[in-house]
């Protein structure tokens, strides 16, 4: 019985750690990009940045993702962040899922604080056509944004991307 409870437990063991060596590998190939970051509006509460996240699966298995957390910084420094959601999604073997609209709400209290690069006039003048690439122009502030998830419980965090 001795020699019997030796082996399973090792056969366990050795099971348990080809499961975490393919969890692993799966989830580092995951391709992930950020789709259609855009100024969403602008009023007096500041402005709000929507994106779409979409994770593509390049494996024969299937992913579990948890719902990102969205930052938005300027120079390296965050300035505002999406709200973390324990909510998780499965994207299926050879794939690619859109994780939904992420919003980010840029204050304006923040963006005072980077009031001497701002150009008002040209951002009022942009708004009032509509032409939201125009206002970002106009705000002369770097944005950066990258966002951090769980697939397959393991963490990932996607390097900056410049949206202004």
């Amino acid at each position: 019985m001795n020699k019997l409870l030796t082996i399973g437990i090792a056969g366990g063991l050795i099971y348990g750690a080809y499961k975490l060596i393919q969890m692993k590998n799966t989830s580092g190939k995951i391709i992930s990009s950020l789709s259609n970051p855009r100024i969403h509006k602008v009023d007096l509460s500041g402005i709000t940045i929507r994106t779409e996240i979409k994770i593509q699966n390049p494996t024969k298995s299937s992913i579990t993702v948890t719902k990102p957390v969205v930052t938005l910084s300027t120079g390296g420094n965050p300035i505002t962040n999406s709200n973390p959601d324990s909510k998780t999604i499965t994207i299926k073997p050879l794939g690619t899922t859109s994780l939904g609209t992420i919003e980010l709400t840029l204050p304006l209290t923040t963006l005072l604080s980077y009031a001497s690069g701002i150009k008002f006039k040209d951002v009022i003048a942009a708004f009032k056509k509509k032409d939201m690439k125009a206002v970002g122009a106009g705000l002369n502030i770097p944005l950066e944004v990258k966002y951090s998830l769980y697939a397959n419980n393991i963490y990932y965090e996607s390097a900056p991307q410049k949206i202004m």
